[in-house]
């Protein structure tokens, strides 16, 4: 069957994309710390904030934006209230918070004295206590953010006053809202055509005996924009935006010159090899289909190096086909103009030779001459969550966002934080009374706060199909 066919043949997946929830979320992490409360003035509140700030620094890595600086009795929890032993709050003072890192105490009670409490007329309520002195009682704070108003509500309730910030606790717990909308707008639309052609992909990896039925597809979001922009026919031109695609290849590989597992099988057919899981066979992360799809992208950019030649992959018909395809979008919508001269290299040496404004607007993949860091701004969608290794891939090959299909997870996956919450009739009895504490790993790597995150990560739920058996149910191996 002849490519162009086989792309005519492709049927949508339906479904919907949805995001995938960060670690952060879906497991959050508290952490406390010790702060100071002293009770002073209302009247001075300015001041005493000026006093504080002027002669202790705050930890600029550690914001506490989040905790109210003042608190009024009212405000306070109970058991604070009960703490600070006011049976009658009075109106003239306010209870200052002194956050972390905690300043020595008797310079802070030195600096807070001039804005202790004026005595209150008639008998004091603790006559041991001199008049203007400054009490230090401590408290328990939370050092991050909350995550929604339930945690913020709870943390008043028991701790400090808190304020939740949409804005600041997003941050660095999953990505802006607005650019993950953003984003999920774009690639919804066309979501389902590129989950089949991954699909389609991986049947031609298994079928070949070279690797396990896991595939690839990378688009370019602004290739897809020309073809809005300025084809009528843009439903039908999906595949126009396809810069690559690869399929699973770990039965491949030569080992010290010996014939790969592909090559011993005779004949052509899934391999045998696929129906248990052997480390010896699986081959490596680099025969997978994302870290494939990255290296053919990366042979292509490479063209104008003369050397380049000696690194081609093996290629698929498939794999063949669509990195051999042109960029069929207008010609005005790319600025091909030379590099101005004071941005190029100034070391002596051969040069790389400039491509013709035909070359560069010839190919999908751009080129190093175009500059960009590798998959820069691509989208890459799988048939199977990626592993760990795999993971690590994608975040340093800069892609955009990336889409799996969710019957594709995998106990190995590197991506998802939480489980598919799907409902259950009745409570299933296990006899092995350990059973419900074993629970899945998830590792959630998508947009950790400790990595350099930046593709949006996504999944494909296909609308209910009678049949699909899912990947985390059958051999856990990497994909």
């Amino acid at each position: 069957m002849e490519i162009e066919d086989i792309i005519r043949g492709v049927q949508p997946r339906i479904g919907e994309v949805v995001p995938v929830k960060t670690v952060q979320e879906t497991q959050p992490i508290e952490e406390f710390a010790e702060a100071y409360v002293a009770e002073v003035s209302v009247r001075s509140a300015s001041k005493v904030i000026k006093v504080l700030d002027s002669n202790f620094s705050r930890d600029a890595s550690q914001p506490m934006s989040h905790l109210r600086r003042f608190a009024k009795y009212s405000n306070l929890p109970e058991h604070l209230q009960t703490n600070f032993s006011k049976d009658k709050p009075s109106t003239k003072t306010i209870f200052v918070l002194v956050s972390p890192p905690l300043p020595d105490v008797d310079r802070l009670k030195e600096l807070l004295a001039p804005f202790a409490p004026e005595p209150e007329d008639g008998p004091s309520t603790q006559p041991s206590e001199p008049a203007g002195q400054i009490i230090l009682h401590t408290i328990k704070i939370p050092t991050l953010p909350p995550l929604n108003t339930t945690q913020a509500d709870t943390w008043t309730k028991n701790l400090w006053p808190v304020i939740f910030n949409p804005a600041a606790a997003r941050a660095t717990v999953a990505p802006p809202v607005q650019v993950l909308n953003r984003t999920l707008g774009s690639i919804q639309p066309d979501a389902g055509y590129y989950i089949a052609l991954a699909h389609r992909v991986a049947d031609e990896a298994e079928q070949s005996g070279r690797g396990r039925r896991v595939g690839a597809v990378v688009v370019d979001p602004e290739i897809t924009s020309r073809i809005l922009e300025t084809a009528d026919d843009a439903d039908s031109r999906w595949a126009d935006a396809i810069v690559a695609v690869a399929g699973d290849a770990r039965y491949a590989r030569r080992e010290a010159g010996a014939l790969s597992e592909s090559e011993i099988q005779l004949g052509i057919g899934p391999n045998p090899d696929r129906e248990t899981y052997n480390p010896d066979l699986e081959g490596g992360p680099d025969l997978h289909a994302l870290m494939r799809v990255v290296e053919i992208i990366a042979f292509k950019r490479r063209a104008e190096d003369p050397d380049a030649e000696n690194d081609k992959p093996d290629l698929s018909p498939l794999e063949s086909y669509f990195l051999s395809q042109m960029d069929s979008t207008s010609l005005e919508s790319l600025d091909v103009s030379p590099v101005p001269e004071k941005y190029q290299k100034t070391e002596k040496g051969p040069q790389p030779v400039a491509m013709s404004s035909e070359e560069v607007l010839a190919t999908r993949i751009r080129p190093r001459s175009q500059g960009g860091y590798l998959c820069t701004d691509l989208d890459v969608y799988l048939t199977h969550e990626p592993c760990i290794c795999c993971c690590m891939g994608l975040l340093l090959s800069r892609f955009r966002s990336v889409t799996f299909h969710r019957q594709g997870r995998m106990v190995t996956g590197g991506l998802a934080s939480e489980p598919v919450v799907t409902p259950v009739s009745e409570p299933v009895e296990h006899d092995d009374p350990g059973c419900e504490d074993k629970k899945r790993l998830y590792y959630g790597i998508h947009w950790r706060k400790e990595l350099n995150w930046r593709a949006l990560g996504f999944e494909f739920i296909e609308d209910e199909v009678s049949g699909q058996k899912l990947a985390e149910d059958g051999i856990a191996f990497h994909a």
